[in-house]
């Protein structure tokens, strides 16, 4: 959790309103793109990365899988270290030229 929130990611709880469950939520949003990590326990997570346009801030549990760039499921340190090892979205090397 640590690492998610030294590389960007906002903490927050939220709740899965169709199971009514909390889940710890992880969030970074960087030049139109949202990744976000939804721990449910400690076995049970949800990692993805959408578009901003395509992400629905009022439901993060609700993923478009058309629309996901990519999304993955399982343990929490398996989908968060996965997630955090995607190279980076089209747009957002540094050392790309513009």
């Amino acid at each position: 959790m640590k690492l998610l929130l030294r590389r960007g990611f906002r903490r927050s709880v939220v709740q899965d309103r169709f199971t009514c469950v909390d889940a710890v939520m992880f969030r970074r949003v960087w030049r139109g793109t949202n990744e976000t990590v939804l721990a449910l326990s400690e076995t049970e997570a949800l990692a993805y990365r959408v578009r901003e346009s395509d992400s629905d801030l009022s439901d993060p549990f609700l993923v478009d899988p058309d629309r996901a760039l990519w999304q993955c499921g399982g343990e929490f340190l398996d989908v968060a270290g996965r997630l955090l090892e995607l190279p980076a979205a089209p747009g957002h090397s540094a050392f790309e030229g513009k």
